[in-house]
């Protein structure tokens, strides 16, 4: 079942414009600019709720075992306990201690969303 897919709300306008240049166009930017619109209507289509698509990777920042806590609503004992299983990507052990990445840590929350929970 496919569900309806809201184009760029300047699609038809754009398509227009290209087709009125065209004649004054080298065969390659026609085809660059047809798929550009291409990959504007699939990210449309493929998104959910017309989320954008993320962007590159930011700088992430390494957090403790009290604001992991927080997020996950676990215990610390639990924290590492699965880190120590490897259930959790975005832990990292450096010697005795382990840290924990941000962005992995937002990313993993993300792929769990409507998963059980511990």
């Amino acid at each position: 079942m496919t569900r309806p897919v809201a184009p760029p709300s300047d699609l038809a306008a754009t398509l227009h414009a290209l087709a009125d240049r065209v004649d004054t166009l080298d065969p390659a930017q026609v085809v660059g600019e047809l798929e550009a619109l291409k990959f504007q209507v699939w990210t449309a289509a493929t998104m959910p709720n017309g989320l954008r698509a993320p962007g590159p990777p930011g700088p992430s920042r390494a957090l403790d075992i009290t604001t992991v806590q927080e997020r996950l609503g676990v215990s610390k004992g639990k924290i590492y306990r699965l880190a120590r299983n490897g259930e959790l990507p975005f832990a990292r052990r450096i010697g005795r201690r382990v840290v924990f990445d941000e962005a992995g840590l937002h990313r993993w929350l993300e792929r769990r969303t409507g998963q059980r929970r511990w």
